[in-house]
């Protein structure tokens, strides 16, 4: 403007923190977040308790398959335009783009930490260098792990199919890499802690539509306001009386005890009824080179433990508790339990490892 002044589309560009070139996308971003809302703080403490409740199990197949301790906990849930996502990727670090069910989805590893996880997947020391194929292919599969255990939990909690696709891996070199999302990204960091490697965040950047909506299917309805009481602790207004002469009534407690003594189940069990957990059902396993796994392909037999025959293996966050028999039914794949894994069994199993 010829006054000196600034105009709007400036101002805007000023507030996002971007110079004039990136006004488009900036603007464009604009609209995408006002649409969905945002996130009270409510609400993001709802997704952040989901998430960690669903990352407990991700860490625990994730470290199953790794063959090492993994832990992923503390989420932190913040809110970011589209613009802003390629600012804060780290450089040389790793993208998981991964569909869960209709919403874009994108995980992200920082570079030493994809690196020394792959290390450790292919048997190998981490001698530093970049990422290769061979890192993002091993890293494709513990990402698929992650992202499928994290749309079990969420898709069950929040009663919405987000059966996830493949991994589209790619390192994080320039802006162009960064995940193209069409309106806001809400984002959801942790700690991720890998038994022989230095601790570090990794980052799930979701489509904000769905993270809102996810978010109101599980506010809580508003309560009615606790009714307020005027108590004198001075001196004694007489048996059953409050201050002022308000008639006062106390307050029977049901015992926790008696409790569950309705439903046959140890006391306060019932606490843990609606707690996820991952069940698998293995139907055998084998041990490759890197080299065999490398030459795999389309078409390729991998020869397992098992025999013809043999029941197969029902494990719940990896501890095997029953085994059973693969059934057909309509279309899907189902089993039959045919034997409860016995407590001297259980016990002869953690003794060896």
């Amino acid at each position: 403007m010829g006054d000196g002044s600034l105009s709007q589309e400036e101002i805007d560009a000023l507030l996002m923190g971007t110079d004039e070139s990136a006004q488009p996308s900036a603007a464009s971003a604009g609209p995408a977040v006002a649409d969905v809302g945002g996130l009270s703080p409510t609400e993001k403490e709802l997704l952040a308790d989901a998430f960690n409740d669903a990352m407990q199990v991700a860490g625990q197949q994730a470290g199953v398959m790794a063959g090492k301790n993994i832990q992923i906990s503390n989420a932190q849930v913040g809110e970011i335009t589209a613009a802003q996502i390629a600012r804060e990727l780290p450089v040389g670090g790793v993208i998981a783009e991964i569909a869960m069910g209709a919403n874009q989805t994108a995980l992200v590893y920082p570079k030493d930490l994809a690196r020394g996880i792959a290390q450790t997947m292919m048997g190998a020391p981490d001698s530093g260098g970049d990422i290769n194929d061979a890192h993002l292919s091993t890293l494709s599969e513990l990402s698929q792990s992650i992202i499928s255990s994290i749309a079990n939990g969420l898709g069950g909690k929040f009663n919405e199919s987000l059966s996830p696709a493949m991994p589209d891996m790619k390192v994080f070199k320039t802006p162009a890499d960064a995940p193209q999302f069409m309106g806001g990204i809400v984002k959801v960091s942790y700690n991720m802690a890998v038994e022989g490697l230095p601790p570090a965040r990794i980052t799930h950047y979701i489509d904000a539509g769905a993270a809102n909506r996810w978010a109101k299917s599980q506010r809580p309805s508003s309560s009615p306001k606790a009714a307020a009481f005027d108590m004198d602790f001075g001196a004694p207004t007489g048996a059953g009386m409050g201050a002022g002469g308000v008639p006062v009534n106390p307050v029977n407690f049901p015992s926790l005890s008696q409790s569950s003594s309705t439903t046959g189940l140890p006391p306060n069990l019932e606490l843990l009824l609606d707690v996820q957990m991952a069940l698998t059902v293995e139907l055998g396993r084998t041990k490759k080179y890197v080299k065999e796994i490398l030459s795999l392909g389309e078409g390729s037999i991998i020869e397992l433990d098992k025999l013809a025959g043999e029941p197969v293996d029902l494990l719940v966050n990896g501890k095997l508790i029953a085994r059973g028999e693969v059934v057909v039914i309509d279309e899907n794949f189902g089993v039959r339990v045919t034997d409860i894994v016995g407590p001297a069994e259980r016990m002869a199993r953690m003794a060896g490892g």
